[in-house]
């Protein structure tokens, strides 16, 4: 535990500063296509299927309950909707939790599952699993589905 201490002291003095958060100001839903906006774009981002009946809330790990067939996970990291840089917290994402595309389609929404420890956790429900595409645009993250 020491040598951990030690190593972040020394970490600090040499100018050494954590990654940037990427901070999540905006989400999208199309029919055939679900956009993330940021202030700065995410250093990582994942995406895969998982069952619905997995899904679940971060950290609480509460079920989380979505309107369709199939269910696409996306993690960015690290990022949030919060900027917690300065000396209180600063809500950056103040849009809805549940976000549904104007049209039906591919697309049925887009559930906030998490943001904890400089991880954000979104899911995209679909009609069904559907091929998609995950391209980074500056700081958007946009994904399309064929």
């Amino acid at each position: 535990m020491l040598r951990l201490a030690v190593a972040l002291v020394a970490a600090m003095l040499v100018g050494s500063a954590p990654p940037k958060t990427a901070l999540l100001t905006h989400v999208q839903a199309e029919p055939g296509r679900v956009t993330f906006s940021f202030r700065s774009a995410p250093r990582h981002v994942t995406a895969a299927y998982v069952r619905l009946s997995r899904l679940s809330a971060d950290p609480s790990g509460k079920p989380v309950r979505v309107t369709g067939s199939s269910a696409l996970v996306l993690r960015f990291q690290p990022a949030s909707g919060v900027d917690l840089s300065g000396s209180k917290p600063k809500l950056v994402y103040a849009g809805p939790a549940r976000v549904r595309p104007s049209a039906p389609g591919a697309v049925r929404e887009v559930v906030r599952l998490g943001d904890f420890e400089s991880v954000l956790s979104w899911v995209i429900a679909l009609d069904r699993t559907r091929p998609y595409h995950v391209v980074r645009n500056g700081a958007n993250v946009v994904v399309t589905f064929g």
